[in-house]
């Protein structure tokens, strides 16, 4: 059967490894989220031949209970056998999640599924780079919106956590976290929950090989972002926040644009994942506002014996 475990900070850089040879563009496959979130979805990893496994125990959430498809570039078949046996010798259904288009593909030609069910509010939300950091066509609303915060306040500017003065920049992260927090009529567990692992991904922000930037007027810290790599070229927006008038002002607009140029000029950043919506009509509306390039579909379905 497979070892599986609750992933580590050590565990990190061989899962990175492994996925980046992937190339894909899943934010469930993203290392980063897959170890922040290891207590609020209850994530499991295995690691064998070449393989990371992942195994998600949240039952609450329609779509995120089960296995992946095995990530790595070896025998993938050899992989779907093993993850079978771990499932039958647990005597657990295989139950696949996160499905891309092409696993499902794969799935199919290979007669180990027929049958494949998707939930929107899994699908995420990618944007090629160049168009977030042109804001160009559909999205010169976007454009109009970062022009108005650039106006309202000619004494701005961006740092980023690759500078000199990262550790600065980080300790702002937080600050503006606190402060979007401070200003939410209603602090939910939730909310308190994403506020701990902010600051968990500050505190391992080596180990994760995130990037982030935060904007300052006036040198005050109203807006940020936390960003990782999936796989080459491809990056995963895991948190931005603006507060107050600031927000209001275009904030959030202003630090999605200028992070993108960010990454696609100082990081060769080809594709942007946003994430997925949660089935929030309000967030869903958002992020379709910014006119996505791909909706990235993810399926699921149980694998039958006969």
């Amino acid at each position: 059967m497979l070892d599986w475990k609750t992933p580590t900070p050590e565990d990190i850089p061989v899962m990175h490894e492994i996925v980046m040879q992937t190339g894909t563009m899943s934010s469930d496959a993203c290392v980063s989220a897959i170890y922040l979130l290891r207590d609020k979805y209850n994530i499991r990893i295995a690691i064998q031949d070449g393989f990371l496994f992942l195994w998600f125990r949240e039952n609450s959430i329609p779509g995120r209970n089960g296995v992946t498809f095995p990530l790595g570039k070896k025998d993938t078949s050899a992989a779907m056998q093993t993850l079978i046996k771990d499932r039958t010798d647990r005597k657990l259904p295989v139950q696949m999640i996160f499905l891309t288009e092409d696993q499902v593909d794969y799935l199919r030609e290979n007669k180990f599924a027929s049958d494949f069910e998707t939930h929107e509010e899994n699908w995420d939300y990618l944007h090629k780079a160049e168009n977030l950091s042109n804001l160009g066509g559909k999205n010169s609303k976007k454009r109009n919106k970062v022009s108005r915060f650039i106006r309202e306040f000619p004494d701005w500017r961006i740092a980023f956590t690759a500078s000199e003065n990262g550790s600065s920049v980080l300790k702002d992260i937080l600050y503006v976290e606190d402060e979007w927090l401070s200003g939410q009529e209603v602090k939910t567990e939730a909310l308190l929950d994403e506020r701990e692992l902010i600051h968990e991904a500050v505190l391992h922000w080596d180990d994760l090989s995130l990037k982030g930037g935060v904007i300052y007027v006036s040198d005050l810290p109203v807006a940020m972002t936390i960003a990782s790599e999936i796989s080459p070229g491809i990056f995963d927006i895991l948190y931005e926040k603006s507060f107050g008038n600031y927000a209001q002002m275009g904030g959030f607009s202003a630090i999605n644009n200028l992070f993108a140029d960010y990454l696609l000029t100082s990081h060769h950043a080809r594709w942007i994942n946003r994430e997925d919506d949660a089935g929030i009509p309000g967030l869903r509306r958002a992020k379709m506002d910014y006119h996505p390039d791909i909706l990235l579909k993810k399926y699921e379905t149980l694998i039958k014996f006969t």
